[in-house]
C-alpha cells in the first residue's frame, strides 16, 4: 500500500462524546465506545467498538456533515473501500501506538 494523506479528527467525539448509542435496523440501541476518527481521501471515517463484541473487532462507518451542523452515519457498501478503511485503521494504530 502506498504512502496516504491520513488525518486524525475528533468532530464526532466533540459532538457526541466517546460513548454512542447507535441503532440497528430494529431500533434496538447498543452502546458503542467511538475509537477514532479518520479523514482519508475527503472522507471521514469513524471507527467504533462494541461493549458486546469481541476484542479487536470493530465497526467503521463513513461520516457525512449535514447542511444544520449535524454528523449522519452511513454503512460502508463498497467491498474495496472497506477493506481500506479496516487496513487504514490497523495501520494507523500501529504507527501511532494506540
Amino acid at each position: 500500500m502506498q504512502k496516504r494523506e491520513i488525518k486524525e479528527v475528533h468532530l464526532l467525539k466533540e459532538q457526541l462524546g466517546s460513548e454512542v448509542t447507535l441503532f440497528d435496523e430494529n431500533e434496538k440501541e447498543y452502546l458503542f465506545q467511538l475509537l477514532l476518527e479518520l479523514v482519508f481521501n475527503g472522507k471521514h471515517y469513524a471507527y467504533f467498538q462494541s461493549s458486546e463484541s469481541e476484542e479487536g473487532e470493530i465497526e467503521v462507518l463513513r461520516v457525512v456533515k449535514l447542511d444544520n451542523g449535524d454528523f449522519d452515519l452511513e454503512f460502508i457498501e463498497d467491498d474495496d473501500e472497506w477493506e481500506d478503511v479496516v487496513e487504514l485503521f490497523d495501520e494507523w494504530t500501529m504507527q501511532n501506538g494506540e
